[in-house]
């Protein structure tokens, strides 16, 4: 079976499962360095030189760039944004504001100004806040409230980025997919002298967004071959970097999510899990101090996906169905 085919089959694949597994990693991964205090080395760091978490984000970048091509290549301009709004926009703003509940709770005292700036930052994703004054004052990373929101303004550049290309019509020649993942892998090596810290973060996940966009451009000559998976990803722990590493991730997540029985999820929880995996977890730190990483990583994960239930319920799906009935997320 090849990409293109799998695709064409619609919803019947383990795509919602493959980015909720990805989202739990990085739940779990945040727990080291929130029941141990900021700075503490999260699972698989030191062993392959990026975290769970950072390998998991970089398989959601893939993802991404695979699916926002796809989407960017059949959409109008104003359908294409009208539905990055409403797959970000309503789970975002549930998160922010239970969030914000969350952090007062445990002694958070914003003013109503702040309170209000952190709000309408969070929901520009331009200027994220992460910290609200009081908040989690005894937890062995105080004050930071919900640390992964800072990924989802690389997200929107990464859509900026892929649309213009596509319009552009970069990617229907062999050139021009070839030329945007060499201006991504330059991007990523020069990523350390980079002046501006922001672009240096967006370096590594834009590569991983444009191998994903590389893996649409291919589709219709890319195999999902299971001995092919497990190939990549021996060539990868030998090579011990990011570029080979995520291509081994991505092409593996695609076998799996395409080439085994199909077990389509009933309710897209991976969303909600990414944007109140860290709130949860400082939450119960503050509500059970002293627990350790692996107990945090447990409770949290069994803690957040009600939340993550109630946010795709309420605030996700109710968006995505006015568009179109049925509609889930692409």
């Amino acid at each position: 079976m090849i990409l293109a085919q799998a695709m064409a089959r619609g919803r019947a694949n383990n795509l919602d499962a493959v980015r909720l597994a990805a989202a739990a990693a990085v739940v779990v991964s945040h727990a080291w360095p929130l029941a141990l205090g900021k700075g503490t080395a999260e699972p698989l760091h030191h062993s392959t030189g990026q975290s769970l978490g950072g390998w998991a984000l970089g398989l959601f970048f893939f993802l991404s760039g695979l699916l926002i091509t796809q989407s960017a290549a059949t959409r109008a301009p104003r359908a294409f944004w009208a539905a990055r709004a409403r797959r970000i926009l309503p789970g975002l703003g549930a998160a922010l504001v239970l969030t914000l509940g969350l952090a007062v709770a445990s002694g958070g005292a914003p003013s109503m100004q702040e309170a209000a700036a952190y709000l309408l930052r969070g929901l520009t994703l331009v200027s994220i806040e992460h910290d609200i004054p009081g908040a989690y004052a005894a937890n062995p990373w105080p004050g930071t409230v919900n640390g992964p929101l800072w990924s989802l303004f690389h997200e929107l550049a990464a859509y900026g980025l892929c649309f213009a290309l596509v319009a552009a019509g970069l990617l229907r020649g062999r050139a021009g997919i070839v030329a945007v993942l060499l201006g991504a892998a330059a991007l990523w090596l020069a990523a350390p002298v980079l002046p501006v810290a922001r672009l240096s973060a967006f370096a590594p996940l834009f590569l991983a967004f444009a191998l994903g966009m590389a893996a649409w451009r291919w589709r219709e000559a890319l195999p999902l071959r299971a001995d092919i998976a497990v190939g990549l990803l021996l060539l990868a722990f030998m090579a011990g970097s990011w570029p080979p590493g995520v291509v081994a991730l991505g092409y593996s997540a695609l076998v799996i999510a395409y080439r085994l029985p199909p077990r389509p999820l009933r309710w897209d929880l991976s969303y909600g899990t990414y944007l109140l995996g860290w709130p949860v977890a400082q939450t119960l730190l503050h509500v059970l101090p002293g627990l350790s990483a692996p107990a945090l990583a447990l409770l949290s994960l069994l803690a957040v996906l009600p939340l993550a239930l109630a946010s795709w319920l309420w605030a996700e799906r109710p968006m995505l169905r006015r568009a179109r009935p049925g509609l889930r997320s692409v």
